[in-house]
């Protein structure tokens, strides 16, 4: 009698959503820039149950953000964002168009504002 091992789907499924959430798109062509001379902007997971507020961010100037990225890196500058925010307890998603600047070195973090019934607005902070 040949024993094989028993793998769980669960601990897989756990590590593949951990990792759709942690992607991260350069929106700028040319070469990588330093940590300093290029700016970062995060938003929520795709995946991110749980959160009572999830902020999404789906393009930045001309690029698309892929489902799996959350984060961006960004030349200084004025940017337009298109972020989408939802609460999940209302089934409501609200699109919103955010016009900010960036400076170099800096790291930025999308946030709601939001109740139960929607998002009231999204600011980069």
């Amino acid at each position: 009698m040949t024993i094989r091992p028993r793998i769980s789907a669960v601990p897989l499924l756990a590590a593949a959503v951990a990792a759709a959430g942690c992607g991260s798109l350069k929106a700028y062509e040319g070469e990588h820039l330093p940590p300093g001379e290029r700016a970062i902007v995060r938003a929520d997971p795709a995946v991110s149950a749980g959160l009572p507020v999830e902020v999404i961010l789906r393009k930045v100037d001309a690029y698309e953000v892929p489902v799996g990225d959350s984060r961006v890196e960004l030349r200084p500058g004025t940017h337009r964002f298109v972020v989408d925010c939802r609460v999940p307890e209302a089934g409501i998603v609200t699109r919103f168009v955010i016009d900010a600047e960036v400076q170099a070195g800096g790291s930025y973090r999308m946030t709601a504002d939001a109740t139960a019934r929607g998002c009231l607005s999204v600011e980069l902070r």
